[in-house]
């Protein structure tokens, strides 16, 4: 080959390299799959199947034992028509039906996904539930713009929502006055909210801490109070699933 044409090809070949790393070398700490992910980060938002493989389950959180729900007929989970949706007493802040959206209905920001393990703090198998301390953990997925959107609406509600009436379908198709109170979120994922939820006058009336952790599309809702590490654990394997690798 002349002079000319192998400077040619080697121009060629950096061109080449520089539209697609990956293909020369052994690629840089920038490069897809270095951090041991297999793949390009998903777009869409997960389905049932994927937040079911990292749904907790036996013993994979310390402390608890898991009992995943049953798997739904269908992959999109049934939303509350918007006519039947829990309608706010008239003296309530508007801003709290971003609460009852999120904890009752699911209408106005309905997940694509969603599933619940419940949570039995290990030895306390077969007692009553301590609905104060971790009892669920459920998963949904939404667009990384609508989880967002979700967390901000919560987060927006809560200095004025420290109570408020509902007709709360869910507590037996009967009103509900619901007090609002301050926990603390987790240093955890990539955005978090917590707070407490006490429904008054039934006979579950226990202070539930809530707390939300969005980790891309995915939020995750622990009700009860969780130990610091659980929201990072399992953030850390949703991330690996949405990068398209696991752990």
């Amino acid at each position: 080959m002349s002079r000319s044409l192998r400077t040619a090809a080697a121009a060629l070949t950096v061109t080449a390299c520089l539209a697609a790393v990956t293909s020369c070398g052994s690629g840089s700490s920038g490069s897809p799959g270095a951090s041991g992910s297999s793949g390009p980060p998903r777009a869409q938002p997960l389905t049932e199947a994927d937040l079911r493989s990292v749904l907790p389950s036996g013993e994979s959180l310390r402390g608890f034992v898991a009992k995943p729900d049953v798997p739904s007929a269908t992959e999109t989970p049934p939303a509350i028509s918007a006519s039947k949706s829990s309608p706010l007493y008239p003296d309530s802040p508007k801003a709290c039906r971003a609460l009852v959206d999120f904890e009752l209905d699911r209408v106005q920001h309905r997940p694509a996904a969603s599933v619940r393990a419940d949570m039995t703090p290990r030895g306390r198998e077969g007692q009553a539930t301590d609905f104060s301390k971790l009892n669920s953990v459920r998963l949904s997925s939404y667009s990384v713009k609508e989880a967002s959107a979700v967390l901000d609406s919560l987060r927006q509600a809560l200095p004025s929502c420290d109570q408020f009436g509902v007709y709360a379908l869910i507590y037996g198709d009967q009103d509900a006055r619901i007090n609002i109170g301050p926990w603390s979120a987790p240093d955890a994922g990539d955005d978090a909210v917590a707070f407490t939820w006490t429904v008054s006058g039934i006979a579950m009336d226990q202070t539930v801490p809530l707390t939300v952790v969005r980790t891309g599309g995915v939020l995750t809702t622990y009700s009860g109070a969780v130990p610091a590490d659980i929201p990072r654990q399992q953030h850390e394997k949703v991330r690996a699933l949405i990068a398209g690798g696991s752990e």
